[in-house]
């Protein structure tokens, strides 16, 4: 059964993963690009490899501090959100199951 802090860390990567989507409406790449890189650590972290791959990759299309985007970092953002979506629920899901 997955602990209460998994569920925790997955709700905090969610509060990030909608802080990084406002930042990127916007227009705040530097602080889209502080949560991409945030995301994909704490993922890294919490074991959550396709969470982890999906901010990497957005983190990569962000690009550096004075660059440009590059082109389809706006649908990494819904990647990410929705590998996140994902995870949370496979872990309400896995909880809710085995609770009597």
């Amino acid at each position: 059964m997955p602990n209460e802090q998994a569920v925790l860390d997955v709700a905090g990567l969610l509060s990030d993963s909608r802080a990084l989507s406002e930042a990127v409406l916007a227009g705040d790449l530097q602080e889209a690009r502080f949560r991409a890189r945030l995301a994909a650590g704490r993922a890294g972290v919490q074991v959550m490899k396709k969470v982890e791959v999906t901010a990497s990759e957005l983190v990569r299309l962000l690009g550096h501090a004075g660059q440009p985007p590059l082109p389809g970092y706006a649908q990494a953002v819904l990647d990410l959100s929705a590998e996140l979506d994902e995870a949370m629920t496979a872990l309400l899901t896995c909880k809710l199951a085995r609770d009597p």
